[in-house]
């Protein structure tokens, strides 16, 4: 069970059995609480505009497979009714899916989801079907002991007749209208001893019309010279009884509401809590203080955060994967007590935020939702729908991720691919296929109307940065066709890797190349790379890259070199310590980092999530802040002179170098393969001629004879024991392990993975 209060309405897939796919009701529903205590629920389908299923006795239930992210919830109650999964609205009265693959919303101009008000604890939806304003409420009465679900409709005229799709009925059903009043009357559908009873209220220009078609009840609305009030009333399926009770309530029903009054704000349903930071208190140049959350709150909010962005004011937007937004109040040099505010909730996996002009925006499976808050008391009252156009297939692994903006405004932001991967029609019934959304990179325009797809062959791309230039880095998972982590320059319009999500008849030979390969036993699941573009870090790290664990649950620094247009690098962690696996980061203006995290499988950290600040104290830097590969070895730069006599000791250095083979095998599992024995799973020693000094003793020169200019080409040709195997060049993998001090005796002990694509023609100046 999810003890979790997630609030009014929760977006997700949900299935009636979690095992397989078949059973999937709804890939991107809203289910909706209902009635006072809340035991009953309608689920609304945003891709095809229909009420997908409706029950009572509970909410959902919820799975433990990886921490509730691996099975999809399913009803907690007795289903009262549903819909095929087919668009609940029509414009010629046929009812078929228009969409080439069974994900996504359908064209805009049959119907579009355009968002949800809250206001108290009533979800209204807005949507248009054809050119007509739709405004629903979903209700839920006993009327004489009988549950019965309610549709309030508000619709805007019509240019041509709608026609909508109110539930499923078994194929031998008998239907007969019986008027109550002018404005009201019901139908009963009844097979055998059993009978259905359906409500509809409204006054009409034109009298709509009932028909059952392809096993389902539907209602033909008439041309709408003038917008027009409704409500349908869904009564149980009961044995032998008949409808005198739904013929009462019709009866003594009142006016059908103006829906427009639910779109005023509401009250703010969630009282702030507090929290006490913590002040790091480490030595050297970097500290780390604890933003503390709130894991013991009122609602049981599993919080597992995923990214951070900043208003306007200062206070701290964080998203978390368990489907809150919440803002956090107190930022300050100086931290003491923090307050959270639960903002927005019900969210389907959000895995990103971005403030724009003081807008908050939030990526999660089904679409990029902009919050408003009419009111301005730290509540969103209205989720708009700012795109939807995702197709939301049923994998767990197929993540939407990321989101960022360039200085022209544009979006971008990622989706994963499905694991295990299987192509259209392939693979067992609970893998889903890939989709043309898969292992893709997006760009959105700044108004959410052009959606493209920009880059191809991600895998799980959890975590990108857009630099101040406009350049796009990501980092990637290890898995088939990657052997090991990486962080990627995007490369628009090309092909990153991973080949089931080439979306490409041939099958590729090559791929742009990674900035760095990162070690397994380094960091198994690497998450947002960042630049480095605070004017209060060291001005000698500026434009480089830091690079977040998810797996680790640490901060790594990327030193970048650019060698006639390929970037490569060198990756090294820093020692510093958090509470959590580690997922996304931004500068805030007080140009401090803001770290945002989460723990799960596959990942360490001693809590479930976190909120972290590191600040640059101004000491000198215990690392390097350069490794430079040049013709004849490679040059790494200290921003502190070095002990002159253990700085050249060779003896002080310990290189090795390896490769990985590009496969449809999972990984390599901290293998490293052999440069100069293909086939042998071992890395090579590296033979080191000298260690040269720089005359301002801040530089040391690693000669290696073998490293010469040009291309690097480390391609392993074809394993036995690596079925699969593509034959392309990965690029060298270099560890480079020393023992040193500075000149003031600071012990400088590192162990540095170099990634080689391309020797310079440059050499060591002395």
């Amino acid at each position: 069970m999810n003890p979790m209060d997630h609030g009014p309405f929760v977006t997700t897939t949900i299935a009636h059995d979690p095992l397989t796919t078949s059973s999937i009701f709804v890939n991107k529903g809203i289910a909706v609480k209902l009635g006072t205590d809340h035991q009953a629920v309608m689920t609304f389908d945003t891709d095809l505009l229909r009420v997908a299923s409706a029950w009572t006795g509970g909410f959902l239930h919820w799975y433990l497979g990886r921490d509730g992210l691996e099975d999809w919830p399913s009803p907690d109650g007795i289903t009262h009714f549903e819909t095929s999964k087919t668009p609940g609205w029509s414009l010629d009265g046929d009812f078929d899916d228009p969409r080439t693959w069974p994900y996504g919303p359908i064209p805009k101009k049959q119907a579009h989801y355009k968002g949800l008000y809250i206001n108290g604890d009533k979800v209204l939806f807005s949507y248009s079907v054809g050119n007509s304003d739709v405004l629903e409420l979903p209700g839920f009465e006993l009327v004489d002991g009988h549950p019965v679900f309610t549709r309030t409709l508000n619709l805007s005229p019509t240019k041509e007749t709608i026609s909508l799709r109110v539930l499923q009925v078994p194929e031998n059903a008998a239907m007969e209208i019986v008027s109550v009043a002018d404005s009201k009357e019901h139908i009963s559908l009844k097979v055998g001893n059993n009978t259905r009873v359906v409500g509809l209220q409204g006054i009409f220009d034109v009298k709509p019309t009932w028909r059952v078609a392809n096993r389902h009840l539907i209602l033909d609305l008439p041309v709408l010279q003038q917008a027009v009030k409704f409500k349908l009333s869904i009564g149980p399926v009961l044995f032998g009884q008949g409808s005198t009770y739904m013929a009462s309530y019709l009866d003594q029903a009142r006016i059908v509401s103006d829906l427009s009054n639910f779109k005023s704000p509401g009250p703010d349903q969630w009282e702030p809590v507090q929290t006490e930071a913590m002040m790091g208190e480490e030595e050297g140049p970097f500290k780390v203080d604890q933003l503390t959350i709130p894991s013991d709150n009122p609602w049981k909010s599993f919080i597992r955060l995923m990214d951070v962005d900043f208003l306007p004011d200062g206070r701290a937007v964080v998203v978390s994967l368990s489907g809150d937004v919440w803002l956090v109040d107190g930022i300050k040099e100086e931290l003491g007590t923090l307050e959270w505010h639960r903002f927005a909730t019900g969210l389907f996996q959000p895995s990103g935020v971005k403030v724009v002009d003081g807008q908050i925006y939030v990526i999660g499976r089904d679409q990029i939702t902009r919050l408003h808050d009419v009111n301005d008391d730290g509540f969103a009252d209205y989720y708009e729908n700012f795109n939807n156009e995702l197709m939301a297939s049923t994998n767990f692994h197929a993540f939407t991720l990321n989101l960022e903006t360039d200085a022209e405004g544009n979006f971008y932001f990622a989706k994963s691919t499905p694991w295990p991967p299987y192509l259209r029609g392939e693979g067992p019934a609970k893998n889903a296929e890939i989709t043309p959304h898969h292992g893709v990179l997006f760009k959105l325009s700044p108004d959410g109307e052009q959606l493209e797809i920009i880059a191809r062959g991600l895998r799980n791309p959890n975590g990108m940065d857009v630099g101040p230039d406009g350049e796009l880095i990501y980092a990637d998972n290890e898995g088939n066709w990657v052997p090991t982590s990486k962080v990627h320059r995007i490369k628009q319009g090309g092909f990153h890797g991973f080949v089931p999500s080439a979306h490409q008849t041939e099958t590729p030979d090559s791929f742009e190349p990674p900035v760095v390969w990162t070690p397994h036993y380094m960091d198994n699941s690497p998450a947002k790379p960042m630049f480095i573009t605070s004017d209060k870090w060291p001005e000698e790290l500026r434009d480089d890259l830091l690079l977040a664990s998810y797996g680790r649950g640490n901060l790594s620094l990327i030193l970048k070199e650019e060698v006639n247009g390929v970037w490569q690098g060198a990756h090294l962690n820093l020692p510093l310590l958090f509470k959590s696996g580690l997922e996304r980061g931004r500068f805030h203006d007080d140009g401090h980092l803001y770290m945002a995290g989460m723990t799960s499988w596959q990942s360490i950290g001693e809590d479930w999530g976190s909120f972290h600040r590191v600040r640059y104290t101004g000491q000198a830097l215990n690392v390097p802040i350069a490794v430079q590969t040049k013709a004849g070895g490679i040059e790494i730069k200290f921003s502190q002179e070095l002990d002159s006599k253990l700085a050249v000791d060779i003896e002080n250095y310990q290189l090795q170098k390896w490769t990985y083979p590009w496969t449809s095998q999972y990984g390599t599992r901290g293998k490293q393969y052999s440069v100069d024995n293909p086939g042998e799973t071992k890395p090579d020693q590296v033979q080191i001629e000298a260690i040269r000094l720089s005359d301002d003793k801040k530089s040391v020169f690693i000669e290696i004879p073998a490293l010469k200019p040009g291309a690097v080409n480390t391609s392993l040709g074809t394993l036995e024991a690596l079925p699969d195997m593509i034959d392309a060049s990965l690029g060298l993998v270099m560890s480079i392990s020393y023992q040193i001090t500075t000149a003031k005796g600071e012990e400088l002990n590192h162990m540095i993975h170099k990634t080689i694509h391309k020797v310079p023609a440059e050499e060591f100046e002395n």
